[in-house]
């Protein structure tokens, strides 16, 4: 099997690193809901207010797990040497910035949310560096310059 560059493995370990991220922020919002609503959904409130509270858990949960396996897909076919899907990782993960952005400045995040907000927006812009790598680039070719068996297959060495 034909090494990886550098540049490849970086990319894995970071994205690796942002659905352990995901993970962690997803559990966190599940732990300090309370905190949660009574900082960013219970603004403007009365007491005699009848509505009932934003529940913020499910929503993160599922936009952990969304997210997450959409960045995992997306890995396996950079690592698979598609050129295409390094256009699309790059522009999923430039994505998940930008709401990262968003939530930071919209709003008054609890300290671990800013912090795990910080700390995504680093990890994201690595991963897009690592992405436009000389290295990378070379290890994402387009499909007609592969070596290819009789049968059309990709030659993996």
């Amino acid at each position: 099997m034909a090494q990886r560059p550098t540049s490849v493995i970086r990319v894995v370990q970071l994205v690796w690193a942002l659905v352990v991220l995901a993970t962690v922020l997803a559990a966190l919002t599940v732990v300090f809901e309370d905190d949660l609503v009574r900082a960013l959904g219970a603004a403007g409130t009365s007491a005699d207010d009848t509505r009932v509270p934003p529940s913020f858990a499910p929503v993160a949960v599922v936009l952990g797990v969304t997210v997450s396996c959409l960045l995992l897909v997306q890995l396996a076919f950079v690592v698979g040497g598609h050129r295409w899907a390094r256009h699309s990782l790059a522009g999923t993960v430039t994505l998940i910035g930008l709401g990262t952005v968003s939530a930071l400045t919209s709003s008054s995040p609890p300290l671990a949310a800013v912090v795990g907000g910080v700390l995504g927006l680093v990890l994201e812009a690595l991963v897009v560096v690592h992405l436009y790598r000389p290295e990378t680039a070379a290890h994402v070719v387009p499909v007609s310059r592969r070596e290819t068996a009789d049968d059309g297959s990709p030659i993996r060495s």
